[in-house]
């Protein structure tokens, strides 16, 4: 069993994921956001092992405050699951400085601030374990030309992933990415009614995918970038 920290626990994502790795006995600290629902959980099988608050991730001293208290409420800590993120359509010409600054505090800061404390503690204690919801702009240019803040937004995770990876390498710490194509939501759904959901990739891929990175079998991994794209 894990210690987890999950980031954007209320999301489509989110939600999944962390009633996946409670049925799986992992011990969650859900992160929700402001306002979100509280009982998000409450009919979730093994509920005993989700414990839910309220963090604005986005304020770096807010982050460092959760991140800290976490550790000292569960000590095991070993691995943190950052979903927090949005989408923003646009091309260069059609995108403002706002809202290129909207999605890098959303896509970006939300998993940099709590990256930061969390590293300090994996370094002290020997090793732990990052998992960040890439998507496939972040790292195809023909994609990212008409979503160009997200895009730019979702580039730095995997930046982020790799210094991760160069600084935790002797360490004991790694940080993996999950890659979705089109994940089929009831948004992406009421966005694209004529396309055909068939190919896009379910939620509960990302949690199986999330789920196998935590077992055992998957501890010589490293650098992992696993791309769920179906046929989208």
């Amino acid at each position: 069993m894990k210690s987890i920290i999950i980031t954007g626990a209320a999301g489509n994502v989110g939600k999944v994921v962390v009633s996946r790795l409670a049925s799986d006995e992992h011990r969650i600290h859900a992160a929700l956001g402001l306002g979100e629902n509280s009982r998000i959980f409450d009919e979730t099988v093994n509920k005993r092992n989700i414990e839910t608050q309220f963090v604005n991730l986005a304020d770096e001293t807010v982050a460092e405050g959760f991140v800290n208290a976490t550790i000292i409420k569960d000590p095991a800590i070993d691995t943190a699951i950052l979903l927090v993120g949005g989408w923003q359509p646009g091309s260069i010409a059609e995108t403002t400085a706002y809202e290129l600054d909207q999605m890098m505090k959303l896509n970006f800061h939300t998993a940099f601030n709590v990256v930061r404390p969390l590293m300090g503690f994996f370094e002290r204690q020997g090793g732990g374990h990052f998992i960040f919801v890439g998507a496939r702009p972040g790292i195809n240019p023909a994609e990212a030309k008409n979503q160009i803040a997200y895009a730019l937004s979702k580039s730095l995770v995997f930046r982020l992933a790799e210094i991760i990876n160069e600084q935790g390498k002797f360490k004991n710490i790694r940080a993996s990415i999950v890659v979705p194509s089109i994940l089929d939501t009831p948004v992406n759904r009421e966005a694209l009614p004529s396309a055909d959901n068939s190919e896009w990739v379910s939620i509960d891929s990302v949690a199986d995918s999330i789920s196998y990175l935590l077992d055992e079998s998957s501890k010589n991994l490293r650098e992992t970038v696993i791309k769920l794209y179906n046929h989208a």
